[in-house]
C-alpha cells in the first residue's frame, strides 16, 4: 500500500512539474525558461569566470645597492600558486600568492623559506589570432621572502601571454624592483624573470 501511495505522489508531483515546462507564442516559460538562461550564461557557473587560479616560477635575484665592492646579493627560485580575481573593470584584477623559496647569497639554494605577495594587475593590450590572445600586462606587488633573513620587495612585473582557446594562459615575466633585507645595511635592487601558467578567469 505504501508503495502505491508513493508512486501515485511521484506521478502528481512529475506531472505538476511538466505543466511549467511549456512554451507560449515560442517563449520559454517556468523550468523551460531557467535551465535554458542557465545553459546560455558566458563562463563556469557560481561565478568561477571571475577567478583565475595559477602557478608561477621565477628566479630572483637581489643586490645591494652600495658602493663597496663587498656588496651583498642574494639569488633563489621562488615556485609559488596565484589566485586573480577580476574587478568591476575586466582588465584590472586583484592578486595574490603564497609558495616556497630556495636561495642564498652563494647561490647554493640551502635556504628555505616562505614567499607570500600581494597586488594589482592591469592587461595593457590584446591582440587577438584565430585560436589565441596575446596579452601585454603590468602587475605592481608587495611581497616577502620569510627565510632566515626575511626579505621585502615592492616590485613592477611585465607580462607576455598566450591565451589558447579561453581556457589557458601561458605567461613570461619580467620584472624589476626595491627590496630590504633584516640583515643588510643598504636596500637592494631587485631583478626577476620567470614563467607561469594559468586557468580560468576569461572574459
Amino acid at each position: 500500500m505504501n508503495y502505491k501511495v508513493f508512486l501515485f505522489l511521484f506521478l502528481i508531483s512529475f506531472t505538476a512539474h511538466s505543466q511549467t515546462v511549456v512554451r507560449k507564442d515560442g517563449v520559454a516559460t517556468g523550468a523551460d525558461a531557467q535551465v535554458r538562461d542557465l545553459g546560455m550564461s558566458k563562463g563556469l557557473y557560481l561565478g568561477l569566470e571571475d577567478w583565475r587560479i595559477g602557478v608561477q616560477v621565477p628566479i630572483v635575484v637581489l643586490q645591494e645597492i652600495t658602493e663597496r665592492y663587498d656588496f651583498k646579493s642574494y639569488l633563489a627560485y621562488a615556485p609559488h600558486l596565484t589566485v586573480e580575481k577580476c574587478t568591476n573593470m575586466p582588465w584590472i584584477r586583484w592578486k595574490g600568492a603564497l609558495g616556497y623559496s630556495r636561495g642564498d647569497a652563494t647561490g647554493a639554494f640551502s635556504q628555505t623559506g616562505a614567499y607570500l605577495a600581494g597586488g594589482v594587475r592591469l592587461d595593457a593590450s590584446r591582440g587577438d589570432f584565430f585560436f589565441y590572445q596575446q596579452i601585454r600586462s603590468f602587475e605592481l606587488m608587495a611581497e616577502t621572502i620569510l627565510d632566515v633573513d626575511p626579505k621585502y620587495m615592492l616590485t613592477l612585473n611585465a607580462y607576455q601571454s598566450v591565451q589558447l582557446f579561453d581556457a589557458a594562459t601561458f605567461e613570461f615575466v619580467f620584472g624589476v624592483g626595491l627590496a630590504t633585507v633584516s640583515e643588510w645595511e643598504e636596500p637592494a635592487v631587485q631583478i626577476r624573470f620567470g614563467v607561469g601558467v594559468g586557468f580560468g578567469g576569461v572574459r
